[in-house]
């Protein structure tokens, strides 16, 4: 009997453990790159629905935060063979793909299949690895907007009218696209305006936020156990001819539905994501299907992949507020100038009461990052622009604010 095959996003994290992106964003990238070569062979039925499992995922950071794994996944895919051949077994876009090639090439991506009962199938199929997303998207585009939003859905055809070149119209047979893209949180402000949150784009991306900085030694190499990188290439190269529909198996349903039918806790409640929550449940029967896949053969969701699939998007969405408290742009300095002036209001409207450290934090944490609202707070705490009670958790605003020491 042949050993089980790998997991393919363990392995993905496995390869890519000397590079300097969070764990975070290696994780989300491993998870693109199965949800890219499955294109649009494989599919999910959940009752009368039939979704694919193609994603749009964007990887948020300052910059020098590690984007560059998106470089890695895209090559992988770019690099992987139809087993026995020498042909590329994915259509992949160019690095610096913009919103005027991206409809031309999925055009040009059109292939063709045979079924096992020799039936032939159509359909076009393109991964975009944008390390830098807002080349393809550097201003918001509501056509190009439209279209994106429609070749997620997976409709049977995308229809194309131009006013310039040749031909004025194009149709895409059976478009599907899948998307990893990264993006600085200023420029996300700078694109983005408010009813990007409230309409199709800001619903269907799952966004994944990192501001860590890994720190990793430049000369160290990890030897790659057991040829990995060969591993996942003939991997990616199997799933090529993988087709077919994923099922569910009884225990994987009744942890989806219970779940779902809970309320889907913990649901994200930063006012920005009201309209990405309607998309949660796709996504986890997309995740699913993808963890089922990556973890071998078999073409049955387990309950394993269905919880699998819940705590990836769970980890993913308590990112999600710091990209929008990432956006304002905002420097330290001038979040503790902001909390000293709220303080200072707060203590002369409750009548001289000491606030409690957890209105600090709580202020502060709706503009900045998690991981920096403890040390904000022990700044402003240093800085004289509070003073704390001696042996208790309140604080006192001072009159004057102190700026600290250059």
């Amino acid at each position: 009997m042949p050993d089980a095959p790998h997991d393919l996003v363990s392995d993905f994290f496995t390869l890519t453990q000397d590079e300097w992106s969070p764990e975070i964003f290696r994780k989300w990238a491993g998870i693109s790159l199965v949800a890219g070569a499955l294109e649009r062979r494989i599919w999910i039925r959940t009752g009368r629905f039939i979704t694919f499992p193609n994603l749009y995922t964007l990887l948020v950071a300052p910059p020098g935060t590690g984007k560059q794994i998106i470089s890695t996944t895209r090559d992988l895919i770019f690099n992987a063979l139809e087993p026995g051949t020498k042909s590329k077994a994915f259509r992949v876009a160019d690095k610096s793909v913009t919103k005027a090639s991206l409809i031309d090439t999925l055009f040009d991506s059109k292939q063709t299949r045979i079924t096992a009962k020799g039936d032939h199938y159509s359909y076009s199929a393109l991964f975009v690895g944008a390390e830098e997303f807002s080349v393809l998207l550097p201003a918001y585009d509501m056509e190009f907007i439209g279209a994106l939003n429609g070749i997620y859905n997976n409709e049977e055809s995308h229809t194309e009218r131009r006013r310039h070149g040749h031909p004025a119209r194009i149709d895409i047979e059976y478009p599907v696209l899948n998307m990893l893209g990264g993006i600085q949180p200023s420029l996300m402000s700078s694109s983005f305006p408010e009813e990007v949150w409230t309409t199709g784009l800001g619903r269907r991306c799952i966004m994944v936020f990192s501001s860590e900085t890994r720190i990793r030694d430049p000369f160290l190499i990890t030897e790659q156990v057991g040829g990995v990188r060969q591993r996942i290439l003939t991997r990616l190269g199997e799933l090529s001819r993988l087709q077919g529909e994923i099922t569910w198996a009884p225990d994987a349903i009744e942890f989806f539905q219970n779940w779902w039918m809970d309320g889907g806790q913990p649901i994200p409640s930063h006012s920005k994501l009201n309209a990405y929550c309607s998309n949660r449940a796709m996504n986890v029967m997309k995740l699913s299907g993808i963890s089922a896949i990556s973890r071998g053969k078999s073409m049955q969701i387990s309950l394993a992949d269905a919880t699998r699939a819940v705590s990836w998007l769970l980890e993913a969405e308590t990112t999600m507020p710091d990209i929008f408290r990432a956006m304002t742009g905002k420097s330290d300095q001038s979040i503790i100038e902001e909390l000293h002036r709220w303080g200072v209001a707060k203590y002369i409207k409750d009548k001289n009461e000491p606030l409690d450290s957890t209105l600090l934090y709580s202020f502060v944490s709706e503009r900045a990052p998690s991981e920096k609202v403890k040390a904000i707070v022990e700044l402003a705490e240093k800085s004289g622009a509070f003073v704390r009670q001696a042996g208790t958790e309140k604080y006192i605003p001072k009159g004057v604010f102190l700026k600290p020491k250059e």
